[in-house]
């Protein structure tokens, strides 16, 4: 029973020092900071208003700090729908153009939430637009 013990507390002893000694990989690595990112939605303003069936038209601004247009290129931005305060869903992925600008016309078949979200890179930040509500008549 003695020994049973000592082997158990000999062992959590160990693997605690085995914790404090080993050497912290993340911890090791340069950190890498990626340059902030912006992101602008334009839908007409805050609230806007479409009819059942309608298309909505919007323009994106994918923008960096120091207006690096050029690494911008081909970049993907998401555009997202959330019901009534629900998950933002996907509805379809854009990539921006050589001024980091787009256009597109969607449909949106219930009033929601819309968005654009960008996922970031090793070289920018992830970024997410201001938030337009759309109601469907």
């Amino acid at each position: 029973m003695i020994n049973q013990r000592f082997t158990t507390a000999l062992a959590t002893g160990l693997a605690a020092l085995a914790l404090l000694l080993s050497p912290a990989v993340a911890s090791a690595a340069p950190a890498v900071h990626a340059k902030p990112t912006t992101l602008e939605l334009d839908a007409g303003g805050a609230n806007v208003k479409i009819k059942k069936g309608n298309q909505l038209q919007i323009k994106g601004k994918l923008g960096a700090q120091g207006g690096e247009r050029q690494l911008t290129l081909g970049l993907d931005v998401f555009a997202q729908v959330r019901v009534n305060a629900g998950v933002w869903t996907n509805i379809f992925t854009k990539s921006c153009s050589p001024n980091a600008q787009f256009n597109a016309k969607l449909t949106i078949d219930a009033s929601a939430d819309l968005r654009l979200y960008f996922p970031g890179t090793s070289a920018y930040a992830s970024a997410t637009s201001n938030i337009v509500g759309v109601v469907v008549l």
